[in-house]
């Protein structure tokens, strides 16, 4: 990774910044025994504390509305099983979008498909869409494609 610390500021931004986040150590501390017990595989490592305890509570805009009306140019990507932003989200927020966005899933696992996926296509979904500004005229569901 050519430039770490703009790939984590833009991180903490989005992350910090898209919901509030417990300010007191003590919630943390707490947190932090409540998951040793629930999760004992992964531990507590998930609920310490970390930047976005200490991230400003002021919003630098307000948030965005999502709606059915404005242009019809979204085009939105998820894999079916991803551990950090389930599909459940990305469902709901196609239906929000109404007819202005199509969905394309992949049948996979793991956080990101474009560009680095090996599901062809959902690659090639977001290609076409990229260069030509085409969607797919319909939601798409990607099937599984074998390992290399």
């Amino acid at each position: 990774m050519p430039n770490p610390e703009n790939f984590m500021s833009s991180r903490f931004y989005v992350v910090c910044g898209d919901t509030r986040w417990p300010d007191k150590v003590r919630d943390y501390q707490r947190n932090v025994a409540v998951d040793r017990l629930k999760y004992p595989m992964l531990g507590a490592s998930s609920a310490g504390i970390g930047p976005c305890a200490f991230w400003p509570d002021e919003r630098v805009e307000p948030p965005v509305r999502i709606g059915d009306r404005g242009p019809s140019n979204v085009l939105l990507l998820q894999n079916e099983r991803d551990p950090g932003s389930p599909l459940v989200g990305a469902q709901k927020l196609r239906r929000a979008f109404g007819n202005r966005a199509t969905l394309v899933t992949a049948d996979q696992g793991g956080h990101g498909i474009y560009p680095w996926g090996r599901n062809t296509c959902a690659n090639d979904s977001v290609t076409t869409f990229v260069t030509t500004g085409q969607r797919p005229e319909r939601d798409l569901a990607c099937a599984a494609e074998p390992a290399e």
